[in-house]
């Protein structure tokens, strides 16, 4: 038992022998005995967030969480910051499952861990993962402020994070082939493919779907640009396993945690659509931008959105 941060040789097996995907941009990596990296990439984006819940791959989530906010924004995520704080209780291999899920998936997505801190500490009772991102702009990537008459686009599919949750947890049986295809959404929560396609195709404001899923995206991205818009609720695709596992639950798929699926506005919504298809990731047209009120149309039915807080809260239940 201790409560302190992680000694050296520690850092050195959880840690540092841990990390391995480098970037040139990086001038001065993660080492034993750096307070600080040295990292050139021109303009630079910055998101921080951390993770908190109850979740088995916390390393691996923290970093799609930050990767896909500076992605929205229209950046590429060169280096990621972590913060690892662990209950006093748990151990080096503890620290270094975290951190080699966290590697994993900075892997894929080409981005290096360039520093941050670990400590066993009696302040937490679980484990909690702080990242911060440094992104580079894309090249070509122009943001636009939406007006009347612009698309609202979505890419994959409404909750597909509450739908991996809620599967870990669900009480009733899964055959294989809705398993397959929750690993499949497990696999695909990032969103760093889907804003790189939509930033180089059209003039585009892109906002990442998380807590209160895509509803909230929606009321969020309009009402901080002062217009309003209407979406079609028929209109928002729903997997057939999330519908299944929402009753269950008792909860409304579109006010549902869906990281994985980005919310793209655009005056020419079919050919970022198009683009988007023929790069492999699915998406639909689901509404459009207004001078009025925020709305979504069930059932011809106008019903104001206000921001929702999640139905499936974070990763908490």
């Amino acid at each position: 038992m201790r409560d302190r941060k992680a000694s050296a040789e520690e850092l050195k097996r959880g840690v540092f022998d841990v990390i391995a995907h480098r970037r040139a941009e990086v001038r001065e990596s993660a080492a034993m005995g750096g307070d600080a990296a040295v990292v050139d990439c021109g303009e630079v984006l910055l998101h921080t967030d951390p993770i908190t819940g109850r979740c088995a791959d916390i390393g691996s989530l923290a970093i799609k969480v930050v990767s896909n906010d500076v992605a929205a924004a229209g950046g590429e995520p060169v280096a990621v910051l972590l913060t690892v704080l662990l209950p006093k209780e748990f151990s080096v291999e503890d620290l270094k499952k975290i951190m080699s899920d966290a590697e994993a998936e900075c892997g894929k997505i080409g981005a290096e861990i360039v520093g941050g801190h670990s400590e066993f500490t009696s302040a937490v009772t679980r484990p909690v993962v702080s990242a911060m991102a440094v992104a580079k702009r894309l090249p070509g990537f122009t943001a636009i402020a939406p007006k009347a008459g612009d698309d609202i686009v979505m890419t994959k599919t409404a909750a597909m994070e509450a739908t991996v949750l809620m599967a870990e947890r669900a009480p009733l049986p899964l055959d294989e082939e809705e398993l397959n295809e929750i690993a499949f959404m497990k696999e695909n929560l990032g969103i760093i493919r889907d804003a790189r396609v939509a930033a180089l195709s059209t003039p585009v404001r892109m906002h990442d779907v998380t807590e209160g899923g895509i509803e909230n995206a929606v009321y969020e991205v309009l009402s901080g640009a002062g217009v309003g818009g209407v979406i079609g609720a028929a209109e928002v695709p729903v997997a057939d396993i999330t519908k299944k596992l929402a009753a269950a639950f008792g909860v409304n798929p579109l006010r549902c945690l869906s990281s994985g699926a980005l919310i793209a506005i655009t005056p020419f919504g079919e050919r970022l659509t198009e683009d988007l298809k023929k790069a492999g990731i699915p998406a639909k047209v689901i509404g459009k931008v207004t001078d009025g009120d925020i709305f979504i149309e069930e059932n011809g039915v106008l019903r104001a959105l206000s921001g929702s807080s999640d139905e499936f809260l974070e990763r908490e239940v």
